[in-house]
């Protein structure tokens, strides 16, 4: 009978205690998803230095022409490269986003999105699927990891 009692409580206390896992993620999913809209809210408003505000310092990216970047000043000069070479800053859009959580402190997440870029009257930006490791650090989310991959065509043989 006492063992059935502890297996019980047992299942309870388990019980509750995924209640809460599951009302704590929903919780930092919602919170997450906020983060973004904030972050691709600069991103589209085209003020740089905010767009930045987002990254820790040692952040890295892949860039949809293979580069890698690490460190955010790295990124923030490279960026600056780039805006030398565009007709017009670029538009981003982006939308679905997904939250995955490796640990209440890790996420990864996922998007679409799409940039109007043109160099030279010649648009190459277009569809892509992007991808970021999140980290809470003191209560705040940032962005350690990005990388966007352009969307191609698969063409039937």
């Amino acid at each position: 009978m006492k063992t059935n009692l502890i297996q019980l409580f047992m299942v309870f206390a388990f019980g509750l205690i995924s209640m809460n896992v599951q009302a704590q993620s929903k919780g930092d999913e919602d919170a997450l998803k906020a983060f973004w809209k904030k972050v691709w809210q600069a991103y589209e408003s085209g003020n740089d230095e905010k767009m930045f505000d987002f990254y820790t310092e040692n952040a890295s990216e892949i860039t949809p022409d293979g580069n890698i970047t690490n460190g955010k000043k790295a990124m923030i000069e490279s960026w600056k490269e780039f805006m030398k070479m565009v007709d017009e800053k670029p538009k981003f859009t982006y939308e679905n986003p997904t939250i995955r959580f490796i640990s209440p402190d890790i996420a990864i997440s996922t998007w679409d999105s799409s940039a109007d870029i043109k160099i030279k009257g010649h648009q190459i930006g277009g569809k892509t699927k992007g991808m970021a490791v999140l980290h809470k650090i003191k209560g705040s989310w940032f962005i350690e990891f990005d990388s966007m991959t352009p969307v191609m065509q698969m063409h039937p043989n």
